[in-house]
């Protein structure tokens, strides 16, 4: 019989994490999975840790350690495209599953036909311990075309228990109908790391792929650090300045790809001043006291041509559904 699901986990650094981790994806109620786990560039003993694990598992396969960090997208692009079955779950290695998360992801998109995406309610892990706070619920895109995860820093009072339609879901932890991967082309690899995800999203939406939030599926994610949703300003560059440098640049240069290659055009006519007046607040911050991430629109103008060809091609929707 075809393997249902298989799981794909990239490793950076995480020799913490992985034991809890692995621990939790060994003790799933549903076992038809198979796991693929592939290092990238990891500097500590991941590798030896990861093999210990594997050891004596036919179910677990360990792809050939990349010699540098190619990247988050490009890390689980080359994990996704050796994986067989109907789905594609992407395993961050700082997440810790509850019991019955793959059969209630799984059985759900068995029934939803056109469901591509899908992701439970994700709680946050403080210390290794498992807190009420949720670190994300999904993905929620707001009039500026800023996208965050929803309910971020909530309390979990049950608001988020619910399967519900949602915009897209979270990289920590998503399934993906491996169809609806091959259709919309996977992660985009020029993105490395950050917001690959929110480009996947609405490359999924433009060809008709929904996505949802299994809400009796629960996991846990130790995101480091992190914040609310609904941060105002101060608390925005607060994060900022509590981040390096690299992650800021990405985290940028990531948006601003996302919104050249995927805002349509009725979407910029609706809601280009909300869009404008939010990047023109960032980059008078940006001029005043973190002028090197500006060295991004370096890329950005270098890959201008490449994802105008892209806009081209693809058919993009308006989002109006989506916007908060």
């Amino acid at each position: 019989m075809p393997i249902k699901i298989t799981i794909c986990l990239v490793t950076y650094n995480g020799e913490k994490y992985l034991k809890p981790c692995l621990k939790s994806v060994f003790g799933q109620s549903f076992k038809d999975w198979r796991l693929f786990i592939m290092d990238n560039g990891s500097s500590d003993n991941s590798v030896k840790i990861a093999r210990e694990l594997a050891k004596g598992r036919l179910a677990v396969s360990l792809l050939p350690a990349q010699k540098n960090n190619i990247g988050f997208a490009a890390g689980y692009n080359a994990a996704m495209r050796e994986a067989p079955g109907e789905y594609i779950l992407l395993l961050n290695q700082d997440i810790a599953l509850e019991r019955e998360y793959l059969e209630k992801i799984i059985n759900f998109m068995d029934n939803h036909e056109y469901a591509g995406a899908a992701i439970g309610k994700i709680l946050r892990l403080t210390n290794g311990l498992k807190t009420r706070n949720i670190d994300t619920a999904g993905l929620r895109l707001f009039s500026s075309f800023r996208v965050t995860d929803a309910g971020s820093g909530e309390e979990d009072r049950g608001q988020f228990n619910g399967t519900e339609e949602i915009f897209g879901v979270s990289g920590c932890l998503p399934v993906y109908r491996s169809e609806a991967l091959r259709q919309a082309g996977y992660f985009d690899s020029n993105f490395f790391s950050y917001k690959e995800d929110v480009d996947l999203a609405f490359r999924l939406r433009n060809i008709d792929w929904k996505a949802y939030r299994v809400g009796g599926a629960v996991a846990y994610h130790d995101r480091g650090l992190s914040g609310r949703e609904q941060a105002g300003n101060r608390e925005i560059v607060k994060r900022r300045q509590d981040r390096s440098l690299l992650k800021n640049y990405l985290s940028y240069r990531n948006h601003l790809y996302v919104l050249i290659k995927n805002v349509s055009w009725a979407d910029w006519w609706r809601y280009g001043f909300f869009i404008f007046w939010y990047e023109l607040k960032k980059l008078f911050y940006l001029l005043l006291f973190e002028q090197r991430t500006l060295y991004a629109w370096v890329e950005i103008i270098k890959y201008l041509p490449r994802f105008l060809r892209q806009r081209r091609k693809a058919e993009l929707e308006s989002m109006r559904k989506w916007i908060k």
